[in-house]
């Protein structure tokens, strides 16, 4: 596996949300908050400038699950802005030629179990394991594990099948913000793979947030358990 030193391509994505355009959203970020999302390149050539704006619409979707812990990822729309600032990269004087993988993952009809992302991906104290994602598959493919979220994406003119996956530490462990992002192109190739996670300061907002959630809900069953009883009428 590869070491911790291991310089890879990292964007850091900032959105500023001025509002929410679906109401049933409304209890996750307020007007005019702020979050940043840190993407790790895990393939061996450049992300491309639609490639980083593609993730825009998904930032919403994984914070959502951040908050809730739900799988569905939904697309959140919002009014706001959004920007993007390369911090890392290793390309800068690497040949074209070399900037593609040299050792492709097998073609797979289907994933099986989980592995370390494509170009292993790791810290110096922990692995890092994902559902399999090979380099060619079909969607049905991708869909046939259910720890995938697949959906259709349409950016810039072009529609390409997203998979957002869950990150794990071991094969029981499910780490919390980390999601490895992969998009597919309409013949079944990988365009893109990127490993996800909110910065320290939007972390602990979403953390602040789900303490706040959970002490509402709390609120609302011990209020309703503690109503006196109804009344009944006699006939």
């Amino acid at each position: 596996m590869a070491s911790s030193a291991f310089l890879r391509e990292k964007h850091l994505l900032t959105i500023g949300i001025l509002r929410l355009l679906d109401d049933r959203y409304a209890d996750l970020p307020r007007p005019g908050r702020v979050l940043q999302l840190i993407v790790t390149n895990l393939r061996n050539r450049p992300l491309s400038s639609t490639d980083v704006e593609s993730m825009r619409d998904s930032i919403m979707s994984l914070y959502h699950n951040l908050i809730t812990g739900s799988k569905d990822f939904p697309v959140i729309p919002f009014k706001g802005s959004f920007r993007s600032r390369q911090t890392d990269t290793p390309f800068e004087h690497v040949e074209v030629e070399r900037r593609e993988n040299t050792m492709p993952s097998p073609l797979m009809e289907g994933p099986a179990g989980i592995m370390a992302p494509a170009a292993a991906f790791t810290s110096a104290t922990s692995p890092i394991l994902t559902p399999v994602l090979p380099e060619r598959t079909e969607p049905g493919g991708l869909r046939a594990d259910r720890r995938n979220c697949v959906r259709r994406v349409e950016f810039d003119d072009k529609t390409v099948t997203r998979v957002i996956s869950p990150v794990y530490r071991s094969e029981s462990t499910e780490l919390t913000n980390r999601w490895r992002v992969s998009d597919y192109r309409a013949d079944g190739h990988v365009l893109m793979s990127v490993l996800c996670k909110f910065t320290k300061e939007s972390a602990q907002c979403a953390k602040t947030q789900r303490k706040r959630k959970r002490k509402g809900t709390e609120e609302v069953t011990t209020g309703s358990s503690l109503s006196p009883p109804k009344k009944r009428l006699r006939v």
